[in-house]
């Protein structure tokens, strides 16, 4: 059975750069008809907040983006804690004792001598009376993992052919000195004790997939399939940073009245060049999705692309939709027919109380001629029985040889008071003659 993950750190806000992996395993898991399981790696408590919980399960649940099942990792301590027992036991695990500072100096030193900074294993040469010595005196160790130093290689199911050489890395630190754990460990046993079959993420978890198979290898189980896509760069090809995550975190968009559909679908496009819209997200089997057609070049963000999306998708809802969409809504009581005569000139959701008060006329900031109107009020009956072609017809004949730019404007002028809005023909099936003789009778500015 295809099962995999989205396991984020409740320590921020889901954002599109995390959003496009759950994205991933999501949709891969409800092609398969597989589980998708929702995981907060939650082990640094001093970050880890409730708020942040509750804040990415709301944005999931408002994507639609469901999970059968969701855990932390705080709750599994015991169970870490008896594997970590194991790697003891097998000597794939060792204490250390150096400080930040020590660690830090080493670093710099290897850097100056034009050396990546990988760990030298120093801790390995203690042996177990200096060990003891040490912890009698109150130092407390903290535990790396032993790795292999060999090339892993594996076929990664968006990149191929992929293979990391473990002599490059720095054995990693599983466990700190105060007992708890850091991110390899608690992941690898979650994902054994969950069965995930898949695990879809950011090509910068490349080594960090290296080392988590050897450490499956460690607690005799076999790792899952792995496929790493191209993480997303700003619009100007920089990285994303913490410094931008909040103008691109899921909140903002809700904030700014965006759509379900227009995010998934853009989630969806990037890296398959699709301009798919996710209308019906509930039905969809996402038959033509294969990992495997994720572009393997870094996208960037691209917000003209999401507001296309966005347009789109407030375009082809229907009233009902649109309410449901958005609650807040409700309040203005749109009407059928006037959300039908407005939708097709939506691009954003501001633009929908600005369109609805231009044909309601609460922003009349524009008058038509006077001349216009008198002719208006002189053949309003003749009007009354006219199609829109037919209005047009005789006003374009009328003694007053006013061109069809004209009749179009101090028509507009008339039903609106405004310069945008609907065309003037959607406009005048809108209010029709009657209501334009309402108009002209109730204006006291004409």
């Amino acid at each position: 059975m295809t099962i995999t993950r989205f396991a984020p750190s409740p320590t921020g806000h889901l954002h599109l750069g995390n959003l496009r992996s759950c994205f991933l395993n999501w949709i891969f898991a409800k092609k398969n008809k597989g589980k998708f399981i929702l995981r907060f790696d939650d082990t640094d408590r001093e970050r880890s907040k409730d708020e942040f919980v509750a804040s990415i399960k709301s944005d999931l649940q408002w994507l639609k983006i469901d999970y059968q099942e969701t855990f932390f990792q705080s709750d599994k301590v015991d169970r870490y804690d008896e594997l970590f027992d194991k790697l003891i036991e097998k000597n794939l695990v060792y204490p250390c004792f150096e400080s930040n500072e020590e660690l830090e100096i080493k670093k710099k030193l290897e850097l100056k001598a034009g050396k990546p900074p990988i760990y030298d294993r120093q801790s390995l040469n203690l042996s177990k009376e200096e060990i003891e010595k040490k912890i009698i005196n109150g130092e407390k160790p903290y535990w790396r993992f032993k790795l292999s130093q060999k090339k892993i290689i594996w076929v990664d199911l968006v990149k191929g052919n992929t293979e990391v050489d473990l002599s490059s890395q720095s054995d990693p630190v599983l466990r700190r000195a105060d007992g708890s754990y850091l991110y390899h460990f608690p992941s690898v046993v979650d994902d054994i004790d969950m069965k995930i079959s898949h695990i879809i993420r950011g090509e910068d978890h490349l080594s960090n997939s290296a080392i988590h198979i050897e450490i499956f290898q460690s607690l005799d189980s076999n790792f899952p399939a792995f496929g790493h896509n191209p993480l997303m760069l700003n619009e100007d090809g920089t990285k994303i940073s913490k410094r931008n995550l909040d103008s691109i975190s899921i909140n903002q968009f809700r904030s700014k009245g965006y759509s379900t559909n227009s995010i998934l679908s853009y989630m969806y496009s990037v890296g398959l060049n699709s301009d798919f819209d996710f209308q019906d997200i509930a039905s969809n089997e996402f038959n033509d999705f294969e990992l495997s057609k994720i572009s393997k070049n870094l996208p960037k963000l691209d917000t003209q692309k999401i507001n296309f999306f966005q347009k789109n998708s407030l375009r082809l809802m229907n009233n009902s939709n649109l309410n449901n969409e958005f609650p807040e809504l409700n309040e203005l009581k749109i009407t059928n027919i006037e959300w039908d005569l407005i939708r097709n000139n939506i691009d954003n959701y501001e633009d929908i109380k600005e369109f609805l008060d231009i044909i309601r006329r609460k922003k009349v900031e524009k008058k038509p001629s006077k001349e216009f109107v008198d002719v208006l009020v002189l053949n309003i009956e003749k009007i009354k029985k006219m199609n829109f072609d037919e209005y047009i017809s005789f006003l374009s004949h009328h003694e007053l040889k006013l061109s069809k730019k004209e009749i179009f404007t101090n028509t507009r002028y008339i039903l609106t008071g405004n310069n945008n809005g609907p065309s003037v023909k959607d406009l005048f099936l809108f209010f029709g003659a009657d209501g334009i003789q309402k108009i002209i009778n109730e204006s006291k500015t004409f």
